[in-house]
C-alpha cells in the first residue's frame, strides 16, 4: 500500500477533515492569505479563484459524492487510492485527485522569495547533473504538456528523483504503471518503480508540483505558458520542498 511520511501529510495535505456525525472535508488553511496573492507569479484574483473557488467546489463535490457510501469519512488520499482502478468511480476519483493536486500546489508557494539552501541544491544536482538542469528539465516537461495537466518532481523510497507529467486531474500517486521509468531529456533515466501490494502503480512521493491547467495561468498570462512557468520559480517555497525531500533522502520507510 502507498505510504507517505507523516511530515509530508502535515505539510502538504490540501484538505483536512472535521469529525461531527460524519467526517467532512473542508479547506485547509494556507500558509498565506489568498487575498494577498502570490506576486509576481499569481495575482490575488488568481489565488482566490483557485482556493476559494475551484478547490472549494471540488471539496463540496467530494462531500456530496462520498456521503452515505463506503468512502464517507476516508481521507482524500485513501479515496484516491481506493477509486483509482474502478472506472465506475471516475467522477469521484477526478474530484479527489484534482483537490489534492491543487492543495499541494498552493501549499508549495510563498510570496517571500526563498533561495534553495546549498544542501538542497546539492541533493537535486546529484541526480540531475546541476540544479539548473533540474529547472530546465522541469520547465521542458511542463511546456511539453498538451492540454491540462501537472508537472511534478517526485522521489521514490530510495530518494531517487525524477520529473513526471500527469494529465488532466491525475495525481502522482497513480500516475505511472509498474515498471515505468520517469525519463527526462538531458538527464540519466531514473527508475522510480516499486511494486506495492501488487498494484500496478509506482511508489513515489511528490516533492513539488506545478499546475498546467488553463484555470491556473489564463487570468494572468493568457496563453503565455512560458512566462507562467518561469515565474513559478520566484514563488516556490523551497523550505517546504526540503522538508518533503528529507524522509526520502535517508530511505526511511514512509508511513501513512
Amino acid at each position: 500500500m502507498f505510504r507517505l511520511a507523516n511530515r509530508l501529510r502535515a505539510s502538504a495535505r490540501p484538505i483536512e477533515q472535521l469529525t461531527h456525525k460524519v467526517r467532512l472535508h473542508h479547506l485547509a488553511d494556507l500558509p498565506y492569505r489568498p487575498s494577498d496573492g502570490m506576486e509576481p507569479f499569481l495575482s490575488k484574483e488568481a489565488v482566490e479563484f483557485l482556493y476559494n473557488g475551484r478547490l472549494a467546489q471540488l471539496t463540496d463535490n467530494i462531500n456530496r459524492m462520498t456521503g452515505g457510501t463506503d468512502h464517507e469519512g476516508k481521507s482524500i488520499y485513501d479515496v484516491i487510492y481506493a477509486t483509482a482502478q474502478d472506472p465506475t468511480q471516475a467522477p469521484l476519483l477526478n474530484n479527489a485527485s484534482q483537490a489534492w493536486n491543487i492543495g499541494f500546489f498552493l501549499q508549495s508557494l510563498t510570496s517571500t522569495h526563498i533561495e534553495p539552501r546549498d544542501s538542497l541544491r546539492r541533493d537535486i544536482a546529484e541526480q540531475f547533473g546541476t540544479f539548473d538542469r533540474f529547472q530546465d528539465t522541469f520547465e521542458e516537461s511542463a511546456l511539453g504538456l498538451f492540454g491540462n495537466g501537472w508537472t511534478w518532481l517526485v522521489a521514490n523510497s530510495s530518494g531517487e528523483l525524477g520529473v513526471i507529467n500527469t494529465f488532466n486531474a491525475t495525481s502522482p500517486f497513480t500516475a505511472l504503471p509498474h515498471g515505468h521509468k520517469a525519463s527526462n531529456k538531458g538527464v540519466s533515466y531514473v527508475s522510480l518503480s516499486e511494486k506495492i501490494d501488487k498494484r500496478p502503480f509506482v511508489y513515489v512521493t511528490p516533492i513539488l508540483g506545478l499546475s498546467m491547467w488553463q484555470e491556473a495561468f489564463l487570468l494572468n498570462y493568457n496563453f503565455d505558458r512560458e512566462s507562467y512557468v518561469k515565474n513559478f520559480w520566484k514563488c516556490v517555497n523551497w523550505s517546504a520542498v526540503e522538508e518533503r525531500l528529507g524522509p526520502t533522502k535517508s530511505s526511511i520507510r514512509m508511513i501513512r
